[in-house]
């Protein structure tokens, strides 16, 4: 009996002087073929290397998943959240000879005022919709198996943007409550670009993980010679 590794594709040739039969049962998910009339240690290093294969496969296969479910909740959140940022532009606009949103209701006319505080009252419930797409997020952030460690929010363990998306809503609960507003649009500001961050983050991760997926080998290849 003769074992010939094909170059760089790691598969196995293998040769038989008698006639090979194959027969294939499916136990469970496992695919189970029964060889005859080969070397059972040429049959054994066919195993090991198609095994490892899958291996590969299937771990590689629930990291794309898992990224691309990151993904998803991260894009909500950015579609989410484009609308407090507006907010938080409009907020941000400084007057020539008062700064920040505290010195425009101090100084501003009455009108003017009373736009702030609309702006301030409609971004406090785009905030409340906000905040429950960063739920989701935190949920599923807790349940990661493959892309990483989980977070934990109360050991502050895990992914590191999202221990930054959990203390800035902190702090944009705080300024909201406090009535701190004319801090509100460097906050909002920041946690929309931690946002975008994490996302380009899980984005480029999805594609390296489709890259290492493409690489793999494509087939499997049994050859007998004479």
């Amino acid at each position: 009996m003769e074992e010939t590794k094909a170059g760089r594709s790691g598969g196995v040739n293998f040769s038989a002087s008698e006639a090979v039969n194959v027969g294939r049962d499916v136990v469970g998910r496992d695919i189970i073929y029964n060889v005859q009339g080969v070397d059972p240690g040429v049959l054994k290093d066919l195993e090991e290397r198609l095994n490892n294969f899958l291996a590969q496969f299937v771990v590689l296969h629930r990291q794309l998943e898992e990224w691309k479910d990151l993904h998803n909740v991260l894009q909500d959140l950015q579609v989410r959240f484009t609308t407090c940022r507006s907010y938080a532009l409009e907020l941000g606009r400084r007057d020539e000879d008062e700064g920040g949103v505290l010195g425009r209701l101090a100084n501003a006319s009455g009108r003017r005022a009373q736009r702030v505080e609309r702006l301030l009252y409609d971004l406090s419930l785009n905030w409340q919709q906000c905040k429950i797409t960063l739920d989701q997020l935190r949920r599923f952030t807790m349940g990661l198996r493959f892309t990483g460690p989980a977070y934990e929010p109360r050991a502050q363990t895990g992914p590191e943007p999202m221990k930054a998306l959990d203390r800035l809503q902190l702090e944009i609960d705080g300024a909201l409550h406090d009535g701190d507003r004319y801090n509100l649009a460097d906050v909002i500001g920041e946690f929309a670009k931690q946002t975008d961050d994490y996302l380009y983050l899980a984005d480029k991760a999805l594609r390296d993980v489709a890259k290492e997926i493409n690489q793999l080998p494509q087939q499997v290849r049994l050859t007998t010679r004479p």
